[in-house]
């Protein structure tokens, strides 16, 4: 999905960051955390942008959509699996490794 200008008000990564609760140790988000989220994305997923004359902006409907799509995936990923010893760690690899004919 992209941003519609035509409904969605803009705002600028600056206005979201400012805008956004304080992160680890209270840190306010820097903006450069929002510019990750447009190219790199977390886990796949991409805040939505349009770049308007020399600078980015996205929407709250973007990053509600955005913070949308993060909480499902995380709720996917909660997932408790169990751990495995040392052992049974390398015992499973050598099985794989049997496996694959090493």
């Amino acid at each position: 999905m992209a941003i519609n200008v035509a409904e969605e008000d803009l705002i600028t990564f600056t206005e979201l960051a400012k805008a956004l609760p304080c992160r680890r140790a209270g840190r306010p988000v820097h903006v450069s955390t929002i510019h990750r989220w447009r190219s790199r994305g977390i886990k796949g997923l991409r805040l939505e942008a349009v770049r308007v004359g020399g600078a980015w902006h996205t929407s709250w409907a973007a990053f509600a959509r955005f913070s949308a799509e993060l909480t499902v995936l995380a709720e996917k990923s909660d997932v408790v699996m169990p751990r495995l010893s040392a052992k049974q760690t390398v015992n499973k690899a050598g099985q794989q490794l049997e496996r694959d004919g090493w």
